[in-house]
């Protein structure tokens, strides 16, 4: 019995073809120089050994972990400094009052981690209750089984101790500021500005990237990707500074004046509110461009059987699958082609038709089985399918997880400036023009910073790329980009009642 642990995938048929020790098919048949087919070998391990084809699929699995790690560190980034900036406020009262760095730390990081612990129980019971949809994503053919969705036991504990130590740690690290400085978080120092080296990183990155990935290892590509990432990450909080004094030079409207100088108040929040859909458009510009048009069409003309004959026996050969075309009542032309015997069916012949015709060829050549042109593709075409497959999985989770940050991001901002709005309104300003400052202070990085990743994911593609871009690649990133906006948009719209409700009542607090 095979077991599924001798499938690739829930329902996939194996056939087990066995032959006499005598058998042709078991003996090297060699003809010059030339082996027809390999001599028979001891099994040495049932574990078997990853076959070029695992080797290309592994390949492209850990590009894909390397584009959508990127964004759900974003994601965690957005999740970790929600509220930030008032939690800093009220840690740095506590220190001013008598409060030790001690007892700060362990305060926040008490909260953190036990938040943290609810999150990943969450997130382990959401993944288990998802494994079923998941499981129908077809990849090499078919849908997976279950149970090769599911991490290891050790695998799952160590995830649930990561997550809680990785947000007690980045706690501790945020509070730098708290514990050395309390002073400086109540007056609200500006933070000092960047320089334009993050620039020149990110241009020293792309000149090298091409020669990075030309012939080298899976890591060294895998590297390549996160080192385009982080650079784009770096170079994005200088842009958006860029893009706010040109905004507040430009501006014709208090909104615009608004965002403007909030831009060059604090580029890096800024930043983080698009940072997540920004480094997703690098992702799609990357996968737009491996879409490639190769094996998309079906072999022309009437279907066509090959196989491969011995130098010098090509005319025997040719006799023989003749006779046996006649004997199964199957019409073909029958002729060599240099050294392989091409089988031409007419142009009425049908999948029954064509499986005759192969099985009435089936060992006429000795470890040699009677092809198709689609069959010698076949590989090919399954890569290409998967490609697809990928590029919308990868793309879907990632738009997700950076539309949901930037929701999370929009939400920790208005929180964090509740004073700040709440001055101006007492200062006559309408809650419209301040909405659309919010807006303005998000859309206008996300257009040059999404089109810039675009672009730079769009270069990174071009060493990797076969044949030319398809119609397939142009829709799906059009799609990305469409997305993308109307993401970002919604998640603004969505924050607008609180907005209202921080500005309802824009008395200042005690706090």
């Amino acid at each position: 019995m095979l077991g599924d642990e001798g499938l690739v995938h829930p329902g996939e048929l194996v056939a087990v073809v066995g032959h006499a020790p005598d058998s042709p098919a078991m003996t090297a048949a060699r003809s010059g120089d030339w082996i027809v087919a390999k001599p028979p070998v001891k099994v040495a391990s049932l574990a078997g050994q990853p076959s070029e084809d695992a080797e290309a699929y592994r390949m492209l699995s850990l590009v894909a972990s390397v584009l959508m790690v990127v964004p759900l560190l974003v994601f965690g980034g957005a999740a970790a400094r929600l509220t930030v900036a008032r939690r800093d406020q009220r840690l740095a009262a506590l220190r001013l009052v008598g409060a030790t760095p001690g007892q700060v730390v362990a305060m926040t990081v008490a909260e953190a981690v036990m938040v943290a612990l609810a999150g990943a129980l969450a997130g382990a019971v959401a993944f288990a209750l998802a494994v079923p949809l998941l499981a129908g994503i077809e990849m090499q053919g078919g849908p997976w089984f279950a149970a090769d969705l599911f991490p290891g036991p050790l695998v799952l504990a160590g995830v649930l101790v990561a997550v809680p130590l990785l947000v007690g740690l980045s706690a501790v690290a945020g509070l730098r500021r708290v514990v050395v400085s309390p002073l400086g978080v109540a007056r609200r120092e500006t933070p000092p500005a960047m320089r334009f080296v993050r620039v020149l990183a990110l241009l020293a990155v792309l000149a090298v990237f091409p020669m990075l990935t030309r012939g080298t290892s899976v890591a060294v590509i895998a590297v390549a990707l996160a080192l385009a990432f982080l650079c784009i990450n770096l170079v994005g909080p200088w842009v958006v500074g860029v893009i706010g004094r040109i905004t507040a030079a430009s501006a014709r409207g208090p909104a615009r004046l608004l965002a403007g100088r909030r831009l060059v108040d604090d580029p890096r929040a800024a930043w983080r509110t698009v940072s997540g859909v920004a480094l997703t458009g690098f992702v799609a510009g990357f996968l737009g461009l491996l879409s490639p048009a190769a094996f998309d069409g079906d072999a022309s003309g009437p279907p066509q059987l090959r196989v491969t004959a011995p130098a010098g026996q090509v005319a025997e050969v040719v006799g023989q699958a003749r006779e046996r075309l006649r004997a199964a009542g199957v019409q073909a032309t029958v002729k060599p082609v240099k050294d392989v015997v091409v089988a031409a069916l007419g142009s009425s012949a049908d999948t029954a038709t064509l499986d005759r015709a192969r099985t009435a060829m089936a060992g006429l050549v000795p470890g040699r089985t009677p092809t198709t042109e689609r069959d010698d593709q076949r590989f090919g075409v399954q890569l290409l399918a998967d490609v697809r497959v990928g590029t919308i999985v990868v793309l879907s989770v990632s738009f997700l997880v950076a539309i949901a940050s930037s929701g999370i991001t929009a939400a920790s901002s208005i929180l964090d400036r509740r004073q700040t709005y709440g001055l101006l309104r007492l200062a006559g300003t309408p809650l419209e023009v301040l909405d659309r400052a919010r807006r303005a202070e998000t859309l206008v990085p996300l257009t040059v910073m999404g089109g810039g990743a675009i672009l730079v994911g769009a270069f990174c593609a071009v060493p990797f790329m076969i044949g030319g871009m398809n119609v397939v690649g142009a829709l799906t990133l059009a799609g990305c980009v469409v997305a993308g906006f109307a993401g970002v948009v919604g998640a603004g719209a969505l924050s607008r009642p609180l907005l209202r409700s921080v500005t309802e009542d824009p008395a200042p607090r005690p706090d």
